[in-house]
């Protein structure tokens, strides 16, 4: 027997498997304690300060969350400006890079409705300069606009584009029947293509827009977040020379007397301090890295310093040692990450001032980290019957920045719901899957269910026994499982770094054995229970529910005829917060191609 009083709370019945939990009622708790000048907010679920709403009361809470009482016969200003200077100290600061671009076009301008929204504290877009002087919004560091996805007749530099023409391009942000075909090329003669376009690798509802203008963009900002106008081209890509890309998007910003929150990026130091000569914070945007673990400076420090310089975003490939340096020497630092929370620990323990993340509202977790400023997403349902990405949607290849290409995360199709797997994803390698982010981390990762259908729409020919798909979960971070080849130049040409899987695993195989494994702490991986059960057959749904307790795991097929199949492992192993869905052709790179689906993802507690 457990016996409670206000506030204290109970669940549970004292037993092994449903042991009792304490809680706290906070309603109770902070309605009575809270006295003159407290309040407590139900809908946040928070004990905070209590404003007046008296005439004349100045006081009001400031972009950092603290109380502020702004100078000046305004008692409220216009828009709640976010300097430079205003920036959350280190590790804190969470940007957008490519305006979350894992979440829609980098150029568009509702992405920047959506970083706004979110209250991110830099947003990152590519900027250069058109033909008439004019800074222009690109998407990508070519500083390219593509007949390939626009009106545009000719495939052509931004530079040798005038403004008028860049600021009525339509863009389609997708291809008309196949969204994995998210570009066909640069096509310039044959017109029958030009037709308008729908969805793209976003997901089907990723609507058209016209070509922005960096005033554009900086109109919408307007101080509610540190811009950053990325004007450093890369090199390979282009003829357009760095000296020539920073003209537009510095006039930009001296137009709108912007200088106190926006950012220049530049990847030569002579252009920084051009920038820096106009009143800018300039910030360093050196190349990506070949391979992970690069210990090479990209630039002197000494150089950077004596030049003023005071930002540099490195992309995450990059060392320990590089970040330190840097840091060390007094500069802010960003992470150009893979949108992980694990990648947190890591910038928290480099001591770095923060982070430029394609996902960003993944990265910064639901509201559990203090000072990273999260909000809850987790109430998102099924985004693949949007057929759209979902928060947190990350693999294998996201982790490289490479979040463009149609074998990254999938896609979605318009005739049915769910996130289609095409043939030949994941090169054949072992634990091939997609977090689902944006129910994690889970709420509670001691007991609950989670919900999935699964149907191979195409079957494996050459070993129907290793062809299979399933689940992994229970891990106690959301790092990368995927089993990259060590000392492969060919197969890991990034030198992607091998990762200690510690999870779980349900699967399906499509000869029609069901089970579950464990990876132990030092990744050793062991079946605790399979079963047979019918065959798979192409192009049919079956329903799969994953149920985990204090000390217990089952797994349950569902045929459309209602005919169940459970597997049962008394397991205790790993209870973390994260799981992914999984499609596994072959663990040792030979070709076993199948196309698989997966829909109605769904996770509930207890």
């Amino acid at each position: 027997m457990l016996e409670v009083e206000e506030p204290l709370t109970k669940e549970g019945n004292g037993s092994v498997a449903v042991p009792w939990r304490l809680g706290v009622d906070k309603d109770s708790l902070f309605g009575d304690i809270a006295g003159a000048g407290l309040a407590y907010d139900k809908g946040t679920d928070k004990l905070q300060v209590c404003l007046s709403r008296d005439t004349g009361n100045s006081l009001r809470f400031g972009a950092d969350g603290c109380l502020y009482a702004p100078g000046g016969e305004t008692p409220v200003p216009d828009v709640c400006a976010r300097p430079i200077d205003s920036l959350p100290p280190a590790p804190n600061v969470v940007g957008a890079h490519d305006l979350a671009g894992l979440m829609g076009p980098y150029s568009s301008p509702y992405q920047v409705d959506y970083c706004l929204a979110a209250g991110v504290d830099i947003i990152h877009f590519r900027t250069g300069t058109s033909s008439d002087g004019v800074g222009v919004v690109t998407e990508y560091a070519d500083h390219r606009l593509s007949a390939g996805r626009s009106s545009l007749y000719l495939t052509q530099d931004a530079r040798r584009v005038s403004s008028s023409t860049i600021r009525t391009t339509y863009n389609y942000a997708g291809d008309t029947d196949d969204p994995q075909a998210w570009n066909w090329g640069d096509d310039d003669v044959d017109l029958t293509k030009r037709k308008d376009r729908r969805g793209g690798w976003y997901g089907w509802l990723s609507q058209r827009y016209y070509q922005p203008l960096a005033t554009d963009f900086l109109r919408m900002i307007d101080g509610k977040a540190v811009a950053l106008l990325d004007a450093a081209p890369d090199p390979a890509l282009t003829a357009v020379p760095e000296a020539e890309a920073i003209l537009g998007p510095m006039q930009a910003v001296l137009d709108h007397c912007a200088q106190s929150w926006s950012m220049v990026g530049v990847r030569e130091l002579a252009n920084a301090t051009t920038v820096e000569n106009q009143g800018i914070t300039a910030i360093m945007m050196p190349l990506r890295p070949a391979t992970w673990g690069d210990t090479t400076l990209p630039y002197p420090v000494a150089d950077l310093t004596a030049a003023g310089v005071q930002w540099i975003a490195l992309y995450s490939r990059y060392a320990d040692s590089v970040f330190t340096a840097y840091k060390s020497a007094g500069i802010q630092v960003l992470m150009r990450g893979t949108s992980r929370q694990a990648d947190y620990a890591r910038v928290s323990a480099l001591g770095i001032r923060g982070a430029l993340q394609y996902d960003p509202i993944y990265y910064r977790g639901p509201g559990t980290v203090t000072g990273l400023g999260g909000r809850d997403y987790r109430s998102e349902q099924d985004p693949w019957e949007h057929r759209r990405m979902g928060t947190g949607q990350l693999t294998y290849q996201t982790d490289q920045q490479s979040v463009s290409s149609p074998s990254v995360r999938g896609r979605t199709e318009a005739a049915e719901q769910g996130l289609v797997l095409p043939s030949g994803w994941g090169g054949g390698r072992d634990r091939v899957s997609v977090l689902c982010g944006w129910e994690c981390p889970m709420t509670n990762s001691a007991a609950y269910r989670i919900g999935v259908d699964m149907q191979w729409a195409s079957l494996a020919s050459a070993s129907a026994a290793n062809a299979r798909m399933g689940l992994l979960f229970g891990a106690p971070t959301d790092t990368d499982l995927y089993s990259w080849p060590q000392g492969d130049p060919v197969l890991n040409p990034s030198g992607m770094r091998a990762v200690t899987p510690n999870c779980y695993r349900a699967f399906q195989r499509q000869n029609g054995e069901i089970g579950l494994g464990v990876f132990s702490a030092d990744g050793t991986y062991t079946v605790l229970a399979t079963r047979t059960s019918p065959a798979v057959a192409a192009g049919t749904w079956n329903a799969y529910e994953l149920v985990v307790t204090a000390d217990q795991v089952t797994f349950t097929r569902t045929l459309a005829n209602g005919t169940k199949y459970t597997v049962t492992a008394a397991d205790s192993t790993w209870r973390g917060p994260y799981f992914w869905v999984e499609k596994v052709e072959s663990t040792n790179g030979a070709a076993n191609g199948f196309i698989g689906k997966f829909r109605n993802v769904s996770y509930s507690a207890g």
